[in-house]
């Protein structure tokens, strides 16, 4: 709480960026400003400031240690344990405006505040954007902090700023983000001493081509692990060998009801070791659950003799086929949840073609336009609060108002309110009681003009408000019968008795599926039957499918997202799976389609259409590391501990002890793995030959000098020569050449700017 004294002087709202301070000031009535905004709020006089992003970064490598060089790898060890911090270079600053002056304004504002109220983004990186700025500007007063998840309308707003909480409280999620920030810049180092050694040609004949940025090799601790998830996705598709095998599919009399059901022996580890012919075995595909043993292989039958064989073994037995178990109950299938972030991503993309680096930067317009709630949510499920009344039916009132979801969203509001002929109200599935700070991505109380809207924006809109009234509806009721079926017969595995199996499905309630029918996953025509166990059920056909073994799908932006959300599924390691699932896979919401563009920008990803491949490079990178490097369990680990940091809430004295505790493990590791690369590929000296190791040709000329050569070859009239547009050398020397044609202001123009093997990356 603010102390008396200061009660009386001005409060500082500090946001994010200046769209999001315009929203505040909208919301709260205050007046914006060029530089800042003024406004009145609990009878005290308001300053309203931004930033644009993050306005300080730690020092670059050679900042702090002087001699760490990209030409030679002793000097980067050992590596600082010191992370000062400087003003971002000029050109990140946003629409002209440099870092230097977005702090001088606020410098400026602080002055003589008697409070600050933090209102960047709900998230790590927000937090530690206004905490660095108030350390920078030596700021001693009280901070307290206006968490912004539920969106910027007025009404959100106005909420939010109800119930502030302290700075102290919110601190620790500064400390994860300098514990994040402080371990990832350390990766520099690492990528220092690859390049150096990669332009040397110690690591193949792919890495380190090219001069300047296109020689850097490059890894993170996200990075690495997500190209390796698609290396080894491009590796099994390449490497896919099909093989044809039958499915076998019986047809049974079911009291007077023709019922299909799948041949479904049991396995067992003999039977696999036993290998029977005409069987051959892949690995299962099942995604093993905490508790749960290995899965065996799974059968595939390959045999056609042997297939033929059995269908006239169970054709000879087919009226002694009986019913050997069923299991009848009734089922809810509740509608899905609100997005979160890569499901959004997901549906943009199938929608709109959009890849998730665009879908998010539509739905951040949106974010900021006060229209959704907060975007960079890993959580489908919404608070319980939200389901209040005085929360719902405002969203709802205004949704019914669209053409596309009118009925639907009135119909939802309906039944929540009681004044439905056929639904009595309830609360859905998706309000949950348990702590979150991010929550499903909703609309908000704000109206939205879909007509005035661009279309990728109405499209997003309208996702985000389709599955927020989709959750609403009630859940489907279905009854599920599971039938198992056997057949006096010798099976392809040796048992005694062929086993087949089915479930019916008929829908008592269709709820949420008659206002949104699913496009797969619909429920059967053919309604249970009543049975007994051993209840005849003659055999009427045995149907034989052949089929083709298919490779798995290529990645594409929205699968690669959704994978490393949901990587945890396929690591056997029950400890690891745990902690993968509980850290929401690798990256985060905010930063996995940032991402999938660095590897794309690196060339170790290709997109071709909509397919995202590994290319030789990023192979060739993914064989040259350590399994920790590559291992999705890694930055698992990472993400786990940074949690732990931010929820050790008030007590910023523990979340400094871990946040160095953290930063220690990660530095001793990169410096082990700095040693053993030294060791493995010995002392290297000097700046690397050009165009990289054994290129196999020429370096290319770079951007800048292409430019000036075309030009000088459009002042003499005349094409370029063969071999300047693709050989660096001759177009240099085309440059030295004719640069005089250009008169004295270009004179100094022939040898263009070029990257060297010292320029950072």
């Amino acid at each position: 709480m603010a102390s008396s004294a200061s009660n009386n002087k001005p409060i500082v709202v500090l946001a994010e960026k200046r769209d999001q301070a315009r929203q505040l000031a909208e919301a709260m009535g205050w007046r914006m400003g060029s530089d800042h905004g003024t406004g009145q709020w609990d009878g005290r006089p308001v300053s309203i400031i931004w930033a644009s992003g993050h306005l300080l970064e730690i020092m670059e490598p050679q900042e702090l240690k002087p001699d760490a060089s990209w030409s030679n790898p002793a000097t980067l060890l050992p590596i600082p344990r010191s992370f000062e911090l400087r003003v971002s270079a000029p050109g990140k600053g946003r629409k002209g405006k440099t870092p230097n002056q977005y702090l001088k304004v606020i410098r400026q504002q602080l002055k003589g505040a008697g409070e600050v109220i933090v209102s960047t983004d709900p998230d790590r990186e927000g937090t530690a954007i206004a905490w660095h700025i108030l350390e920078h500007c030596r700021f001693r007063g009280p901070v307290r902090h206006a968490w912004l998840v539920d969106g910027l309308d007025k009404s959100a707003v106005r909420k939010t700023f109800s119930r502030l909480k302290t700075g102290e409280e919110m601190k620790s999620w500064f400390r994860a983000s300098e514990a994040r920030a402080r371990s990832d810049w350390a990766y520099q180092f690492v990528v220092r001493a690859l390049t150096c050694y990669a332009r040397h040609g110690r690591m193949g004949n792919l890495l380190g081509q090219g001069s300047g940025r296109e020689s850097v090799v490059s890894v993170g601790r996200v990075q690495t692990p997500t190209l390796a998830l698609v290396v080894q996705r491009s590796r099994e598709i390449r490497n896919f060998v099909p093989k044809d095998h039958f499915l076998i599919d019986g047809t049974f009399d079911l009291a007077g009801q023709q019922v299909k059901a799948r041949y479904a022996p049991e396995v067992t580890a003999d039977i696999v070791d036993a290998s029977p012919a005409g069987v051959e075995w892949e690995p299962s595909k099942k995604i093993v659950k905490d508790g749960d043993p290995e899965p065996l292989d799974t059968p595939l039958f390959v045999g056609k003799a042997e297939v033929e064989a059995f269908r006239d073994r169970l054709m000879a037995e087919a009226g002694r086929a009986v019913v050997i178990s069923s299991k009848t109950r009734d089922i809810k299938r509740n509608p899905p949840m609100p997005c979160d972030l890569a499901e959004f991503q997901a549906e943009m993309n199938k929608a709109a073609g959009l890849t998730a680096a665009q879908a998010q930067k539509v739905l951040e317009k949106l974010y900021n336009d006060g229209l959704v709630t907060y975007p960079r949510t890993e959580h489908a499920e919404l608070p319980v609060s939200l389901y209040e009344p005085g929360e719902r039916n405002p969203v709802l009132e205004h949704l019914s108002k669209l053409s596309s979801l009118g009925n639907v969203a009135a119909r939802a509001k309906d039944i929540h309110n009681g004044q439905d002929t056929t639904y009595s109200s309830f609360r859905p599935a998706c309000f949950t009681t348990k702590p979150m700070e991010h929550y499903g991505i909703i609309p908000t109380r704000k109206a939205a003009n879909l007509e005035k809207m661009p279309r990728q924006e109405q499209q997003a809109y309208e996702i985000v408000a389709r599955r927020y009234i989709q959750a609403l509806w009630p859940a489907a009721k279905i009854r599920e019968q599971k039938l198992g079926f056997a057949v006096p017969a010798e099976d392809l595995l040796g048992h005694r008795y062929s086993r087949f199996a089915t479930t019916l499905n008929v829908v008592l309630d269709p709820g949420w599926m008659q206002a949104f029918p699913p496009e797969k996953d619909r429920p059967d025509t053919i309604s249970p039957v009543p049975v007994t166990k051993n209840m005849p059920s003659p055999l009427l056909a045995v149907d034989l499918q052949t089929r083709t073994t298919r490779p798995p799908p290529w990645f594409t932006d929205r699968s690669l997202i959704k994978a490393m959300k949901s990587v945890g599924r396929h690591v056997r390691d029950p400890k690891l799976r745990k902690l993968l699932r509980e850290s929401a896979g690798i990256g985060t919401p905010a930063t996995r389609s940032t991402i999938l563009e660095t590897l794309l920008a690196r060339e170790f990803v290709s997109r071709k259409g909509n397919r995202l491949e590994s290319t030789p490079k990023g192979e060739a990178l993914v064989d040259d590391l350590p399994s920790w490097l590559t291992q999705v369990e890694t930055t698992a680990v990472w993400e786990d501990w940074l949690n732990r940091i931010c929820e050790l809430r008030s007590d910023d004295t523990t979340a400094n002890a871990q946040r160095d505790k953290f930063v220690s493990r990660q530095l001793d590791r990169l410096e082990e793995y700095l040693q053993e690369l030294q060791q493995r590929h010995g002392p290297v000296s000097g700046h690397a030959p050009r165009g990289g190791p054994k290129s196999g040709g020429p370096r290319k000329p770079t951007p800048k000098m292409l430019n000036f050569a075309k030009a000088i070859a459009k002042q003499m009239g005349q094409p370029l020569p063969k071999g300047v547009m693709t050989d660096g050398k001759q177009c240099s020397a085309f440059i030295d050449a004719n640069k005089g044609c250009m008169g004295s202001r270009e004179s100094g123009s022939g040898n263009a700017p070029q990257q060297t093997d010292t320029q950072p990356a």
